[in-house]
């Protein structure tokens, strides 16, 4: 894992530009746009109001069998698009928090950003998703597999959510404090002591 730090932080270094993270900020935006103005509306209106698994919490075996005996053959249909741009959707996202998060790094007086870097914390939205396509991987698998169940792949689906949960908001802890860090330093007479 150790032997992944180098190399991850050497190329996002290179690509860690304010126009690279306005563009993949905008990559992503739009991907996340398609799941707000076409996916979800779409599930909704032909599951009668409920939203896909992937968006249920908490999510056991008893709550994925549950929704999935509601699941028409049109939400069915719709889930699968929602699964293809949700495929799309964790890389991309990972790699706009390395970029930004290296980017805020270099704008800060603080050293903590640039020695959480070295420590591995770009591994973090990776991880993040890499749980995100499990994750997907695992709904899918069970939604074609039913009415056969399948509980132990159930369990490990719903067990790889919600730590997928949490490393989303340890990313977004981490982006809050390397935009604070960011610009406190841009403030005038700001010196930085971490």
């Amino acid at each position: 894992m150790f032997g992944l730090i180098d190399p991850l932080n050497s190329r996002v270094a290179a690509a860690a530009s304010g126009r690279n993270v306005l563009l993949v900020f905008v990559a992503a935006a739009v991907v996340f746009s398609l799941f707000n103005s076409w996916l979800v509306p779409a599930f909704q209106a032909a599951t009668g109001g409920m939203y896909p698994i992937d968006m249920s919490f908490p999510t056991t075996p008893a709550v994925i069998y549950d929704e999935y005996s509601r699941y028409t053959e049109q939400s069915r249909q719709i889930y699968h698009w929602f699964v293809l741009v949700d495929f799309i959707w964790p890389p991309l996202l990972a790699t706009f928090f390395a970029i930004a998060w290296t980017w805020l790094a270099r704008r800060s007086n603080s050293t903590l950003p640039q020695r959480m870097i070295a420590a591995g914390v770009l591994l973090l939205p990776f991880a993040e998703a890499l749980l995100d396509l499990l994750e997907n991987a695992g709904f899918l698998t069970l939604l074609e597999a039913y009415p056969t169940r399948h509980m132990a792949l159930a369990w490990a689906t719903s067990l790889v959510k919600h730590t997928k949960l949490v490393l989303y908001l340890l990313c977004w802890l981490v982006m809050l404090l390397f935009l604070w860090l960011s610009a406190a330093s841009a403030l005038p007479g700001r010196q930085s002591r971490m």
